[in-house]
């Protein structure tokens, strides 16, 4: 009797060893399929986030090519068009749509990128745009906005979780996204790689070029030792946050600096840096919270200029900014007589609620700032205006030299205009003719972005 209870036990002593280990690795296998079911979610989740944005580039793009009217810019368009088209494309292919029809969708973004292609070859080889391939082109700026708008606003969903891709023939967003977009065209689906081409342009136009760049401001200039860069941080900041400064540590990069901190309370802080060599003040931040705004744009503009003024710096044009958590960032470029100097950027940072200086950033102005030799002989406003598409009503022109990608720097007239109720930049070479760059303004109550 004894040795069957002994028996019993054993085999009730394996029983839950088994138990348990079938439960552990049950446990294991059904975690894993959840992390594996979360990873291709993220995944197709994240498909979509690149497709909604390449759409919306592909919408501005077709904005600004109904005010081309030189070949080099048509090109230039219709290049990047067709990359942001195919990339589109490909992360469409991503997504687990099967039981969707997305063929509008599809023939859309082919159509887009093969247009384009097809006017620039025949701007380039000295033939003109008819009236009816610039209504077809209108055309797919309008089917282009129409996509953007509802892939944006099936994001919104996807982000707060309202539908996702769980369900996989029958979602929400499946069906939406297959009912409305398709503008019904005949032409070839394209069949050529994909490529990622970023192409916004934030913080104001030709911003991102100086990222390659030496500093001009810097040569030959005298170094300073880290109290002489304090006396500088001290003297920039002019106020009580000066007395607190205390050096942080050192930088590298194209412009090494002494770097400052100043803390004021357990969570306000404000950094500051300097240019080890020339001693310029290259960045400030003051994180202070601004909880109320009682100063307009307006205002806000007129206390930066201000500063800058303080700073020694007099000759600057304001042009685009952002608002944001009560604070507003205001770009100032450099000028040379009446000439807009769009790489020499400075941006200043001001809290709506008493005009505080709590930003500074430099880094555009330290790179590219000196006298220009600019050129004597130029076309008058009339001829440059000339190269301006008749579709843009222009309201306002000026002088401005502006970087190509190369680095090499373009003195254009600068023509502000308005097409179908929005804000165009067109710029003409002065010397040449030739029309450089187009640029959209996006205006909203938060701020002004050119793209």
């Amino acid at each position: 009797m004894e040795e069957r209870k002994r028996r019993y036990g054993v085999i009730a002593c394996v029983l839950t060893v088994t138990l348990a280990v079938l439960a552990g690795v049950g446990i294991y296998q059904f975690r894993r399929a959840n992390d594996l079911e979360l990873l291709v979610r993220n995944q197709y989740t994240q498909a979509f986030h690149e497709l909604t944005d390449y759409v919306k580039d592909v919408d501005f793009l077709l904005k600004k090519s109904l005010l081309v009217s030189g070949p080099a810019q048509m090109s230039a368009l219709s290049s990047e068009i067709y990359m942001q088209t195919a990339a589109a494309k490909a992360n469409l292919a991503l997504l687990p749509l099967d039981g969707a029809d997305l063929s509008g969708t599809s023939k859309f973004l082919s159509q887009a990128g093969d247009y384009t292609a097809y006017l620039a070859k025949k701007v380039i080889s000295a033939g003109e745009i008819t009236g009816e391939e610039y209504d077809m082109l209108e055309k797919l700026s309008d089917h282009a906005e129409t996509v953007s708008e509802e892939l944006q606003e099936i994001e919104g969903k996807l982000q707060a979780g309202q539908i996702s891709f769980k369900e996989e023939k029958t979602s929400q967003m499946a069906a939406y996204a297959a009912n409305e977009i398709n503008i019904g065209s005949g032409m070839e689906r394209i069949e050529k790689s994909f490529q990622d081409y970023p192409s916004l342009v934030y913080d104001g136009p030709f911003s991102e070029h100086i990222e390659s760049m030496e500093p001009v401001m810097l040569e030959g200039r005298p170094d300073y030792d880290q109290e002489e860069a304090r006396q500088v941080a001290a003297s920039f900041l002019e106020d009580e946050r000066a007395k607190r400064l205390t050096f942080s540590d050192e930088s590298g990069g194209r412009m090494p600096a002494h770097n400052f901190v100043a803390q004021l309370g357990e969570e306000r802080e404000v950094s500051l840096s300097v240019t080890k060599q020339g001693g310029y003040v290259l960045y400030m931040l003051d994180n202070r919270e601004v909880t109320d705004k009682k100063l307009s744009i307006s205002q806000a503009t007129e206390k930066a200029r201000a500063f800058l003024r303080r700073q020694g710096m007099f000759y600057f044009k304001n042009s685009y900014y952002e608002e944001s958590d009560n604070v507003a960032t205001l770009n100032f470029a450099a000028m040379q007589g009446d000439v807009v100097l769009y790489s020499d950027l400075i941006k200043v940072k001001i809290a709506l609620d008493n005009g505080e200086v709590l930003g500074y950033e430099a880094k555009g102005y330290l790179m590219s700032h000196k006298f220009r030799e600019l050129p004597e002989e130029v076309l008058s406003e009339e001829e440059a205006r000339a190269a301006v598409s008749s579709h843009l009503e222009v309201t306002g022109t000026g002088l401005a030299l502006i970087p190509q990608e190369s680095l090499r720097e373009v003195l254009c007239y600068e023509f502000k205009g308005q097409h179908n109720g929005r804000n165009f930049l067109v710029y003409i070479n002065a010397v040449t003719g030739q029309e450089e760059q187009i640029l959209m303004l996006l205006e909203s109550e938060s701020g002004v972005l050119a793209v």
